[in-house]
């Protein structure tokens, strides 16, 4: 099996689990808070999109981060914004979910256009803590996808729903 299509396998997976996660939460409790700590779905959701903005569209393709994620989406759902519970303070849910399914299309075309040699080579032109390579950048948005999955599955038993299977 190629190196992208397994990468896309992986990402394909995650994002099944997290959509399992997300299938029983009504439109309205997407922004209900029950603790501080793992905040509520709609930023869960968002932020998952965002960061896969930039693992995979500005480290891989070097698409400027202006252009990839607007100011206005960074600050909402970027590395180190805060979920907050004024509903008013976020986009429509409707644009949320449409961020984060658009997402996740455009990051699987993309990541299939990767050779075996792109895909070892570095991702962006900083050095990161958690990968080097481009295949280790979209490997990380999918570690990351499960870590926030772990957070939705916290936030849905609180909003009384039992644990997945």
């Amino acid at each position: 099996m190629k190196m992208s299509d397994f990468l896309v396998e992986r990402l394909e997976t995650a994002r099944k689990w997290t959509n399992n996660l997300l299938a029983d939460i009504e439109d309205e409790r997407w922004f209900d808070m029950p603790n501080r700590v793992t905040g509520h779905v709609a930023w869960q959701v968002g932020h998952l999109a965002a960061s896969q903005f930039v693992l995979i569209h500005h480290r891989c393709f070097a698409r400027p981060l202006a252009e990839v994620l607007p100011e206005a989406t960074r600050l909402t759902f970027g590395r180190g914004s805060t979920p907050v519970a004024d509903r008013s303070k976020y986009p429509a849910l409707a644009e949320i979910r449409d961020f984060f399914v658009r997402t996740q299309k455009e990051s699987i075309d993309l990541v299939r256009t990767l050779s075996e040699a792109e895909l070892e080579s570095p991702a962006g032109e900083e050095a990161h803590p958690l990968f080097a390579t481009k295949a280790q950048a979209v490997g990380t948005a999918v570690m990351h996808e499960t870590f926030h999955a772990g957070q939705i599955a916290m936030i849905r038993r609180e909003l009384g729903r039992k644990a997945l299977r």
